[in-house]
């Protein structure tokens, strides 16, 4: 990633806050990936902030309101930011998943399950990431697609056809060309001519996907692989 990662530490814990933050430098010297962190020494002032964190790694033990309280308060602005808790409390860390929390780690915390922990927080990241595309529309010329409103694409002979929320928008080229436009992004095939944004997917039936309100095809050949890679979008492990 080239991007600067936004991030946040809440510890009410000086030391244990301190050890996190230097964790996240021995990230970047180890992979090079960077990263703004901010760290706070409690839920109300972490809420009182009002930057927009990629990553948040939140103490449940806070003074005053604590972390499942405040990740609740920030989940009413905030539904992307991804959580994971800290915790010297491993039984109470399953509530974490009614907050959409990503994962815990246990206290105390060492470099090396944080490494694996915040790894797969990057790969989660990356999933979830959006760009924007500009295809030669047919008669209208060039256009610019967010991938966050791109449902799917349809390939029919020597046509795609982009259908985003604001409508769908053809293009000459082959299904190869659409997924290397959409490399890295959580678009898979559902059969060969769907190309489908795994966001937009909101019911799987025996072989069809409803996506953005249109129903699709499932392949029997492409049926396996789709689910799977849908379960692993849905758990957060989509790479």
């Amino acid at each position: 990633m080239g991007e600067i990662i936004k991030a946040a530490v809440v510890e009410d814990d000086a030391d244990t806050r301190k050890k996190l933050c230097a964790y996240f430098d021995d990230v970047t010297a180890e992979c090079g990936v960077r990263f703004d962190v901010d760290d706070f020494s409690s839920g109300e002032s972490f809420l009182a902030c009002d930057e927009k964190f990629d990553i948040v790694l939140m103490d449940i033990e806070l003074p005053g309101e604590n972390g499942m309280e405040t990740v609740r308060a920030l989940r009413e602005r905030d539904r992307t930011a991804i959580v994971m808790f800290v915790t010297n409390m491993a039984q109470f860390a399953v509530k974490g998943y009614e907050v959409e929390a990503f994962d815990f780690i246990v206290k105390p915390v060492s470099y090396y399950i944080f490494s694996v922990k915040l790894k797969r927080a990057l790969e989660r990241l990356g999933a979830k990431r959006e760009k924007d595309i500009w295809i030669n529309v047919t008669g209208l010329g060039k256009k610019k697609i967010s991938t966050a409103e791109l449902k799917y694409v349809e390939v029919m002979g020597h046509k795609i056809t982009y259908h985003a929320l604001d409508g769908d928008y053809s293009v000459s080229g082959s299904i190869g060309k659409a997924q290397d436009e959409l490399k890295g992004l959580p678009f898979e095939l559902c059969n060969r001519c769907y190309l489908v944004n795994l966001k937009y997917v909101t019911e799987v039936r025996q072989f069809q996907a409803v996506v953005g309100g249109d129903v699709l095809q499932i392949s029997h050949l492409k049926r396996n692989e789709f689910l799977k890679k849908l379960n692993l979008y849905l758990s957060g492990g989509y790479v």
